[in-house]
């Protein structure tokens, strides 16, 4: 009878396992898809920049104050690489050897 309560608690220890990594993968994702989010925002505003640049001396205008737009980018590219790093490290966890057990 010890035979079958070893594979019993084998298979629940690899059905905590699988669940476990399946969280990390789940996290994996929805990181990517903010930093997606993120990047489009930073896209958006690099253009903004660009077509006040354009504007402005096309009207023969004084370029406008970037600095906000500046603090913002760099906001940006914080809260992007910091998910990046977020990402590396689940998925550092995710391929160790003896990974979610």
């Amino acid at each position: 009878m010890a035979d079958f309560n070893q594979i019993i608690d084998k298979a629940k220890e690899l059905a905590e396992c699988a669940s476990e990594k399946s969280q990390i993968i789940y996290q994996v994702s929805k990181l990517k898809i903010e930093i997606a989010q993120l990047k489009s925002k930073l896209e958006k505003n690099y253009s903004s920049i660009g077509k006040k640049v354009y504007d402005s001396t096309k009207a023969e205008e004084a370029v406008p104050d970037f600095a906000a737009s500046i603090e913002e980018i760099d906001l940006l590219l914080a809260e992007i690489e910091e998910k990046n790093e977020l990402v590396s490290a689940l998925k550092e966890t995710l391929d160790a050897p003896n990974a979610a057990q």
